[in-house]
C-alpha cells in the first residue's frame, strides 16, 4: 500500500510548497506527492493566483531526494505530447528516476477560454488523450518513433536522452468514467486513479470490479495496474484513517489524500503521524 498527498499551487507561496516538500521527503512516511495542473483555480475565482505545475515539478525534483511525485493529472490539452515527453523526461533525470506522469483530458473551460486553448467535444479529448500515451510511451522506449494518428503525426522521431526509470515513467490516468477512461487505463496505464470527492465508496468499489473485468477481458494481469483513490482532507482525522482503511479494504494499491487550498504546512505531517499509526 502506497500513501500519498497533494498540494495544489494555487494561493500558495512557492518557499512554502518547497518546505512543504522538504519536510515530507525528510520524515518519511508519505511515499508520492502531487500536484494538479490548471491555468486558472479549478471551481475558484479565476482571479486568484496559481503557479504552474511543471516548473513546480522540476524544482520539487531538485529540492528532494526520496519521494516520488508527479501532477494528479496534467491537461492534455496544455501542451503537445512531444513537449511533455521532453519535459518529463527531463524532470526524471533531474530526480533522478522518481516521477511519475499522471494525465487526462482536461475539462476546465473557463481556463481553456481565457488562455486561447482548444477545449474539443469529449469524444475529441478521449482520442487525443489515447494518443498522447501512445505517443508518450513510443519516444521514451524506442529508438527511432514514428506514429499517425488523427490528431498527432511523429516521424522519425530520435528521442534522446531516454528517461532514467525504465521502461519509462509511469503513466496514470485519472477518472472514473465508465466506458472512456477506464478502458483507457486499462489499455494504456500503470496506474489508474479514482477521484472520489464525493465519498462514494461504492462507486469505487464497482469501477473497482470493472477495472479487474477489463483486464481479465483484454488478457492483462491486473496486477499491472496500480489502482489509487484520492480524496479531498476535511480536517477530520478519524474520518481520514477510516477512509483510507476503507479503500484499502475494497482494492486501492495506493490512497492520496488531498489538501485543498491554501497550502497548510502543518496538514501533510499531522496526518502522516495518525497514519503511521494506524497503518
Amino acid at each position: 500500500m502506497r500513501y500519498s498527498f497533494k498540494v495544489w499551487p494555487q494561493q500558495a507561496e512557492w518557499s512554502v510548497l518547497r518546505d512543504i516538500w522538504i519536510a515530507a521527503d525528510r520524515d518519511g512516511f508519505w511515499d508520492a506527492t502531487w500536484l494538479n495542473d490548471h491555468f486558472y483555480p479549478p471551481k475558484a475565482p479565476s482571479h486568484l493566483p496559481i503557479l504552474e505545475a511543471w516548473s513546480l515539478l522540476a524544482a520539487l525534483a531538485e529540492c528532494t531526494q526520496r519521494i516520488r511525485f508527479g501532477t494528479m493529472v496534467s491537461a492534455n490539452t496544455f501542451r503537445h505530447p512531444a513537449l511533455l515527453a521532453k519535459q518529463a523526461t527531463t524532470v526524471d533525470h533531474i530526480s533522478g528516476g522518481r516521477l511519475e506522469i499522471g494525465i487526462g483530458t482536461g475539462w476546465h473551460q473557463g481556463e481553456h477560454l481565457a488562455y486561447g486553448v482548444e477545449l474539443p467535444s469529449v469524444r475529441e479529448r478521449f482520442e487525443r488523450l489515447e494518443e498522447t500515451l501512445v505517443v508518450l510511451d513510443g519516444l521514451m522506449t524506442q529508438e527511432v518513433f514514428s506514429f499517425e494518428g488523427a490528431h498527432h503525426s511523429i516521424r522519425e522521431a530520435h528521442f534522446e536522452p531516454k528517461p532514467i526509470q525504465k521502461p519509462r515513467p509511469p503513466l496514470v490516468v485519472g477518472g472514473g468514467g465508465w466506458n472512456r477512461t477506464l478502458p483507457l487505463a486499462v489499455k494504456c496505464a500503470d496506474q489508474w486513479n479514482f477521484p472520489d470527492f464525493d465519498s462514494d465508496l461504492e462507486a469505487f468499489r464497482r469501477r473497482v470490479e470493472r477495472v479487474d473485468q477489463l483486464c481479465e477481458e483484454a488478457g492483462r494481469d491486473k496486477k499491472t495496474l496500480e489502482i489509487s483513490a484520492q480524496f479531498r482532507f476535511t480536517g477530520d482525522l478519524v474520518e481520514t484513517v477510516d477512509r483510507v482503511a476503507a479503500y484499502r479494504e475494497t482494492g486501492a494499491d495506493h490512497v492520496i489524500v488531498s489538501f485543498t487550498p491554501p497550502a497548510d504546512p502543518s496538514l501533510p505531517p499531522a496526518v502522516a503521524n495518525v497514519l503511521a499509526g494506524a497503518v
